[in-house]
């Protein structure tokens, strides 16, 4: 057994059903931290409630920063083997802009998958589950966990409908997503919130036409507050979601097919790509659900993934986050096995993974604040994010802050945004007010080619 002595949990039963981790939940999140732990010989022990393939509510996509931690776990090859289409176009359209760019290198990759989490999730596990110091135990419900003097030593729980059986471990850690019993039971506080402001529903359909290369992109209706997300998906399947406002959510919910088909198809190029379309996967979503971060570490137990920071996934960041996630905690517990200290090293943890993250919701923080000021009556967005679309350079490294090529803070830094504004005057206002002036008419060109520039 590997030299716990730094970490918590030295109170427990020694044993067969003795572990120095027990991970609650094994898809991306618990099965990352399963790999990373056991190529530092840790003797894991993996739980999981369903039983793979098993569907799960998310609508993935994951860039070149994901692609890397895949390849250090060593699952990338079998991920690749899928054969999903790379997607290499990313972005959003609305009826006053079209900011869709190609996707630059993150980590050596330009582009990104959209994998069924059936599918994703299968995958990764059938091969981390080969890796030496791993027991997995699929449909497997954890119902508690085991204290002694103030820590947590261990889980109780049943497979099927069996008797509960109890294991013990020095650590155990909630992969088990935003709603985690872990989380729950150990009383893990909140310290950052931000309301849910949409509800989601999603299918998968055949024959959804696609455009010139793979893509993902976001269509934006005229009220901006209904949109669909079109991902190019494994197995020749697109993936189409609709984002309503959350007071819709109770109505939408009592025929969800409906609600699905007559968003995506109110949009008119969405209506006209998927006019041959059918729907192959029944229809997923869920309620607005808030993004947070919570306390993720203590006597003997830590959060990744979902469970400790859940954010909008109209941000396309959850897997990454996940796996992220879990190689801080991977790098924080060979930290702690030096003896720096447990609390010292998964207080670093978490800083640094909130330092990682924090860029990305106080984005989302902004966005909020932007949708406020425009359903006053002030509209900063659209200006600048039309700017941004008719310029193909920035266009790219907008698109490269979701893939992680393009550090969110230099982009939206104040004197950055500037700059993007007074090109994008230097070259369509100013022409159009000389024009104005000299009672000339302005060339379509200037007026219509959102890429005139570069």
């Amino acid at each position: 057994m590997a030299n716990t002595n730094s970490a918590p949990g030295t109170g427990c039963a020694e044993g067969s059903d003795t572990y120095d981790v027990i991970i609650v939940g094994a898809r991306v999140a618990g099965a990352a931290t399963a790999a990373l732990l056991a190529q530092q010989g840790a003797r894991v022990l993996l739980l999981e409630r369903a039983r793979f393939p098993a569907p799960i509510v998310s609508c993935p996509i994951f860039f070149g920063n994901s692609l890397a931690v895949l390849e250090r776990i060593g699952v990338l090859d079998a991920i690749e083997a899928i054969g999903a289409p790379r997607i290499r176009y990313y972005g959003t359209r609305t009826p006053d802009f079209d900011l869709v760019a190609r996707l630059p290198p993150s980590h050596g990759r330009d582009y990104a998958y959209a994998i069924r989490r059936e599918v994703l999730d299968t995958v990764m596990l059938r091969c981390v589950q080969t890796y030496p110091g791993i027991t997995l135990r699929e449909g497997f419900t954890v119902t508690g966990l085991v204290w002694s003097l103030g820590q947590v030593v261990g889980v109780r729980g049943r497979q099927g409908g069996g008797t509960e059986q109890v294991f013990y471990a020095r650590v155990v850690v909630g992969a088990d997503g935003k709603r985690s019993l872990v989380a729950r039971a150990v009383g893990a506080p909140t310290y950052a919130r931000l309301a849910g402001k949409t509800c989601v529903f999603y299918a998968y359909y055949r024959d959804f036409a696609p455009l010139h290369e793979p893509s993902a992109v976001a269509y934006w209706g005229t009220d901006r507050r209904r949109g669909a997300l079109v991902f190019d998906a494994d197995a020749g399947l697109t993936l189409v979601s609709v984002g309503l406002p959350a007071e819709e959510f109770a109505a939408a919910r009592k025929d969800p097919e409906a609600t699905l088909e007559q968003t995506w198809r109110s949009i008119p190029e969405l209506a006209a790509r998927g006019r041959r379309a059918t729907r192959a996967t029944p229809v997923m979503g869920q309620g607005p659900v808030d993004s947070f971060y919570r306390q993720s570490y203590g006597p003997g137990w830590v959060l990744v993934g979902d469970a400790g920071h859940y954010i909008d996934p109209i941000t396309g960041q959850g897997i990454n986050n996940a796996l992220r996630g879990a190689e801080l905690f991977a790098a924080a517990w060979a930290r702690a096995q030096r003896r720096t200290g447990w609390q010292r090293a998964m207080a670093e943890y978490q800083r640094q993974r909130d330092a990682e993250t924090r860029p990305m919701y106080d984005l989302l923080v902004f966005s909020e604040r932007l949708q406020r000021a425009a359903e006053a009556g002030l509209d900063l967005s659209t200006p600048l994010m039309r700017a941004i679309a008719r310029q193909p350079k920035t266009a790219m490294r907008y698109a490269g802050i979701y893939s992680g090529a393009t550090p969110v803070q230099a982009f939206f830094n104040p004197l950055n945004l500037a700059r993007i504004m007074l090109a994008d005057g230097l070259h369509y206002l100013v022409p159009q007010l000389i024009a104005a002036v000299l009672g000339q008419e302005v060339g379509p060109a200037v007026l219509r080619d959102k890429h005139a520039y570069t």
